[in-house]
């Protein structure tokens, strides 16, 4: 998927967005950064997030007029991301905008915070979904609703050997532990950050903070009060804890520079004391909270750029390696807009996305709010029921309302799978050899894009299994190359496990004769599918799969429905999501591959993500109906001379008995694989087998655990 990170962080001075490609499932989520870009806030729009930000001028009306204000900011950042990125905008599959904090009380009765930016006018000028809010529902689990990145630095600066721990230094300072190998990790705030710098510097000088440290550098820490800012009790408390401006903000800047008069400090002077601060809190909980000294510490944020705090870190860190996030592949202005699109993926998916050990929740959470592109009818039962996919794409300009994406007088949307490549957009012009490796690169992304939607199989796989115990059929319907993809895969469950012909079905539209060639228009064709599937008299103990890489082809639309009629249990394969098909299916899975190399040929990624999806699930069920022992094939049809060789084989690696004497036991038992085994195994004769098997529905593994009858 094609992921647009916003941030905004407590220094208020701007919103960091990165656009992330990203395929996989935690832990192994892969990730590339095509783009990173930063809109400043305008003095204006800056001075009313701080206004907002502090109980004495904050009043509902500026905080109801700035969060639409907001979104419309984090709308236009995502969107000039998306072109230095060199992508449309219809190509973005979702948005995930942490928003802009202006109340954080996770210690409140009752523990509240407050993110503004709002997600439906970024979602209305991007026209992609956006994921938003993140924090409250680690809030509602018992956390504290931060650090939110601290599961995202585990998975991207994880290391097998080295103890790490990421830095951020944005307006207020928080780290993540990352031990070796990743487990055990935490995170929390150590105190402020550039926040009380940043203040003081703009009160005082009008700037807007302490270009490169150089303030600081020509100052003296006041010693007296550097001794009076330590004895805050929030240093002390042990992990997990959060803070903001709530704590550190401008009430406590302005008592500062209150105390700094007292004591006759110049400006520098002052400047070098809350730089002090900061380098010393973050020292400091390093070496009262975390375990062991990291070997490496990976800078992040806004502090990275002043090299006066990087001075002091490095000297007190020692020996630990300081690394700014940039060093690692990272840019650390984009570090935490990247986490955030990570974050939406991992909604978008239905993941957890909390640390508990960070947050001090009580249990790992989906984040988040989702706010849809455009009104899709059901697709709210459709998030609930799966939470995967992408948008289904439209251009939406800002004074042009949304329309119903399935509706019959809107335009079609732009499916991912008919969306332009932008990896392939040259291809004709490239050598052989280096377009093979184009197609190569992308048929990489497609064992990804299936790991995503594994519980979804899991699921199905279950659920089918259990219906044909009952005496229930699997029945797959297509068109083009998804509706010969399931032809192949019933044509081989016959063979491979001896299931009976009329058990695993497939429904081609245009019937057989489309196996080798186009029939026009039998795609469409909505009620030819509802017939097929009235032919075969379903039952609520059947199932019936509808595979078709947009997720809109008719036909298959009009099986699913007809099979839904009698209770029969549906299930979609599809590689756009949300969409029409999936809306008829009980369980919707779809393997985001994204754009196809050649422009909509999805017999490319979308057809191997179909077939690698369609090869699990017939194998899962027949794993689950004892058609094997072990991962060994023991139900197939010897009937040619290839099979009666593998037959052998298998009672031999099974049993472990001679070839000759395993020849002469298949033998006896009329080449039944099934009852060779048990009977070599248990030491009984063919018919004991027999009557094990038949006890055990014919399950081989029952069967030897099963007492003599």
């Amino acid at each position: 998927m094609l992921v647009i990170g916003l941030m905004s962080g407590t220094s208020a001075d701007g919103i960091d967005a990165a656009v992330v490609e990203l395929t996989g499932a935690p832990p192994a989520v892969q990730w590339r950064l095509l783009a990173h870009h930063t809109s400043a806030h305008s003095a204006a729009l800056r001075a009313e997030i701080l206004a907002c930000c502090d109980p004495r001028t904050g009043t509902v009306d500026r905080i109801c007029s700035l969060n639409a204000a907001l979104g419309q900011a984090f709308a236009q950042a995502a969107l000039a991301a998306a072109h230095a990125a060199g992508i449309a905008p219809q190509q973005i599959d979702l948005i995930g905008s942490h928003g802009q904090t202006i109340w954080h009380a996770p210690l409140g009765n009752p523990p509240a915070t407050l993110q503004i930016g709002c997600a439906a006018e970024i979602a209305e000028l991007t026209g992609a979904p956006v994921v938003s809010n993140f924090r409250v529902r680690d809030i509602a689990a018992g956390g504290q609703g931060a650090p939110l990145v601290a599961a995202v630095d585990v998975v991207l600066l994880a290391h097998p050997t080295l103890t790490r721990v990421a830095q951020n230094i944005g307006g207020i300072a928080n780290l993540t532990y990352i031990p070796a190998g990743g487990t055990g990790a935490f995170a929390f705030d150590s105190g402020p950050g550039n926040m009380i710098i940043d203040t003081i510097v703009r009160h005082i000088t009008g700037e807007q903070y302490d270009r490169d440290g150089a303030l600081a550098a020509q100052g003296q820490v006041s010693g007296v009060l550097l001794e009076e800012l330590l004895d805050q009790p929030f240093f002390r408390r042990p992990p997990p804890k959060t803070t903001g401006r709530e704590q550190f903000g401008v009430a406590f800047s302005e008592q500062i520079r209150s105390r700094a008069e007292q004591l006759g400090l110049c400006t520098a002077d002052l400047v070098a004391t809350v730089t002090a601060l900061t380098a010393q809190t973050i020292t400091a909980a390093y070496h009262q909270f975390l375990p062991h000294m990291p070997d490496q510490v990976i800078v992040s944020g806004g502090g990275t750029q002043n090299q006066t705090l990087m001075a002091q870190l490095r000297q007190a860190l020692a020996p630990a390696q300081i690394l700014t996030s940039d060093e690692v592949g990272i840019p650390s202005q984009a570090k935490e807009a990247l986490a955030f699109a990570v974050l939406a993926y991992q909604t978008w998916h239905h993941w957890p996305g909390n640390l508990p050990a960070a947050t001090g929740a009580a249990r790992a959470v989906v984040l988040g709010e989702i706010t849809p592109s455009q009104f899709i009818p059901g697709s709210i039962s459709a998030i609930n029921n799966q939470a995967i996919g992408t948008n289904q794409h439209m251009n939406v300009q800002p004074d042009q309302p949304i329309q119903g994406a399935y509706s019959s007088s809107t335009q079609p949307a732009l499916l991912s799978t008919e969306s332009r490549n932008p990896r392939s957009t040259q291809i004709d012009t490239l050598s052989t050899l280096d377009m093979l490796k184009v197609m190569n690169e992308e048929d990489s992304r497609v064992a990804a894009a299936v790991a995503a939607v594994l519980p979804q199989i899991a699921e199905a796989v279950d659920q089918v299994s259990q219906r044909m115990r009952a005496g229930g059929r699997l029945i797959y319907v297509g068109a083009g190359t998804s509706g010969r993809l399931g032809a192949l895969d019933a044509a081989e469950c016959p063979p491979t496990y001896s299931t009976a012909p009329e058990l695993v079905l497939a429904l081609l539209a245009g019937g057989p004769r489309a196996l080798t060639e186009s029939v026009e228009g039998a795609e469409d064709d909505q009620q030819a599918g509802e017939q097929a599937i009235a032919d075969l008299h379903p039952t609520e103990r059947d199932t019936v799969v509808g595979i078709a890489a947009s997720g809109t082809t008719p036909y298959v639309q009009g099986a699913l429905r007809a099979a839904h009629h009698v209770g029969a249990l549906t299930i979609s394969l599809t590689c756009n999501h949300p969409s029409p098909i999936a809306q008829l299916a009980q369980i919707a899975i779809a393997p985001l591959v994204g754009p196809e190399v050649i422009t909509g040929s999805t017999r490319m990624k979308a057809g191997t993500a179909q077939k690698l999806v369609l090869n699990m699930l017939s194998t899962g069920v027949m794993v689950r109906l004892g058609k094997t022992y072990g991962n060994l094939m023991v139900d197939l049809q010897a009937n040619n001379s290839k099979l009666k060789q593998r037959a052998l084989r298998i009672v031999c690696e099974a049993t472990g008995l001679e070839l000759a004497v395993a020849d002469e036991l298949l033998a006896a038992c009329n080449g039944d694989v099934k009852v060779a085994i048990v009977a070599a195994l248990t030491g009984s004769d063919p018919e004991q087998a027999r009557q094990r098997l038949a006890h055990a529905d014919q399950v081989v593994r029952s069967a030897l655990n099963a007492q003599d009858s």
